[in-house]
C-alpha cells in the first residue's frame, strides 16, 4: 500500500480544469489498493463541489490542516477539526482590515465579512487576508500565516498541511514515507518532510523547487512512475 497526498489548486486542478488522464490514473491507483488524498487550503465544502463525480478521495486535509475527513464507505467522515479563538481573531481582523480585504471561513460552509455575522455555535476554521505580498505576522503566538497566490490563509499556529499528513499516517498506521506533490508556498510544510516530494515541471517558484526531490509533468506521471 502506498499513500499519495496531493495539493489541489495548481496541481490536479489547473486553470479551472482537470486532466481526464489524471482522473483515470488516480482511480486506477485507488483500485490497486493505493490511498489517494487531497491536501488543500480550501474548505472541504468548496472542494466537494468541484470533485463530486470526478475524484473520490480516501482522505481530505482541508483548510491547510484545520479540517480532516476520511472516506467511510464512499461517504466522507470528519475525524479532526481545529477552530480559531474568536476573541483573538477579532484582534487580527481589526489589525489587518484597514489595509487588506478579509474573509472568514466557518464550519457551516459560510464565507463572511465579520465575526458579528456568525450564527450561534458557528466556529471559524480560517481567515483569508487578500494580498499579493508577504505580510509580517504580528500575532504569531496564536496564528500562522500560509501564503498562496493572492491570499494569506490564517490558521492556528500549531496547524499546517504537515500536521494533517502526520494525522493521516497515524490514522492508517502507516510507517513509510508518504508521496507528496504540490506547487505553491503553502505546500512547502509537507513537501519538505518527505524524501518522496514532487512538484510540477511548470513551477518556477524556487522555494518550492528547492524542497522537492522530483519534478513531473502531472499527477499521472507521478503515479505511473512512482505509485506502483
Amino acid at each position: 500500500m502506498k499513500i499519495i497526498a496531493s495539493d489541489f489548486d495548481g496541481t490536479i486542478y489547473i486553470d479551472g480544469e482537470f486532466k481526464e488522464n489524471d482522473l483515470e490514473t488516480i482511480r486506477s491507483f485507488q483500485a490497486s489498493s493505493g490511498i489517494f488524498g487531497i491536501v488543500t487550503g480550501r474548505s472541504y465544502f468548496s472542494l466537494k463541489s468541484l470533485i463530486d463525480g470526478k475524484i473520490n478521495p480516501d482522505f481530505v486535509i482541508a483548510n491547510n490542516g484545520s479540517h480532516i475527513l476520511v472516506n467511510n464507505k464512499k461517504e466522507m467522515r470528519e475525524v479532526y477539526k481545529k477552530t480559531l479563538d474568536k476573541d483573538r481573531l477579532r484582534e487580527i481582523i481589526d489589525y489587518y482590515k484597514k489595509d487588506y480585504p478579509i474573509k472568514i471561513f466557518t464550519d457551516l460552509d459560510r464565507k463572511i465579512d465579520s465575526l458579528d455575522d456568525l450564527k450561534k455555535d458557528e466556529e471559524v476554521y480560517s481567515l483569508a487576508i487578500y494580498s499579493d505580498d508577504f505580510l509580517d505576522n504580528s500575532f504569531g503566538d496564536l496564528f500562522s500565516f500560509h501564503k498562496s497566490i493572492g491570499v494569506i490563509d490564517v490558521i492556528d499556529k500549531d496547524i499546517s498541511k504537515q500536521t494533517g499528513i502526520e494525522f493521516i499516517k497515524k490514522f492508517y498506521s502507516y510507517d513509510k514515507d508518504i508521496i507528496a506533490i504540490g506547487d505553491d508556498y503553502n505546500d512547502i510544510s509537507f513537501l519538505k518532510e518527505t524524501p518522496l516530494s514532487f512538484t510540477l515541471n511548470y513551477v518556477t517558484e524556487k522555494s518550492v523547487i528547492d524542497v522537492c526531490k522530483y519534478r513531473v509533468e502531472d499527477i499521472s506521471e507521478l503515479i505511473e512512475k512512482y505509485g506502483q
